[in-house]
């Protein structure tokens, strides 16, 4: 599946998988089924996603903790496609390094 994430900056980061024809976004399951072969829909206004959705492609409110990540984010479209056909989608979003805890000395 194609998912175009729309980058958000937000105090939480979203949670995107797909299993089959079901993307669940942060523990919402959409169940893209219902939708015919060939055919699309128009995201209701309370989802996560947004715009015409298909079975192959959807596009998604992707919200990302800006306290966790780089100031300067991609501005190049391509860098927020992903194509996933099973399991967690990756963050497209750039994060800074984590620190770590100092080792005992």
């Amino acid at each position: 599946m194609k998912i175009t994430c729309s980058p958000i900056c937000s105090t939480r980061t979203t949670r995107v998988s797909i299993s089959g024809l079901v993307l669940t976004v942060d523990g919402k399951e959409i169940d893209l089924s219902v939708i015919p072969e060939g055919g699309q829909a128009e995201a209701e206004d309370d989802s996560p996603l947004v715009g015409i959705v298909t079975r192959e492609e959807v596009t998604i409110r992707y919200e990302y903790d800006g306290s966790l990540a780089e100031p300067n984010q991609s501005t190049e479209l391509s860098d927020y496609v992903l194509e996933v056909t099973d399991g967690v989608m990756p963050s497209p979003i750039i994060w800074k390094p984590l620190e770590q805890e100092p080792a005992d000395v």
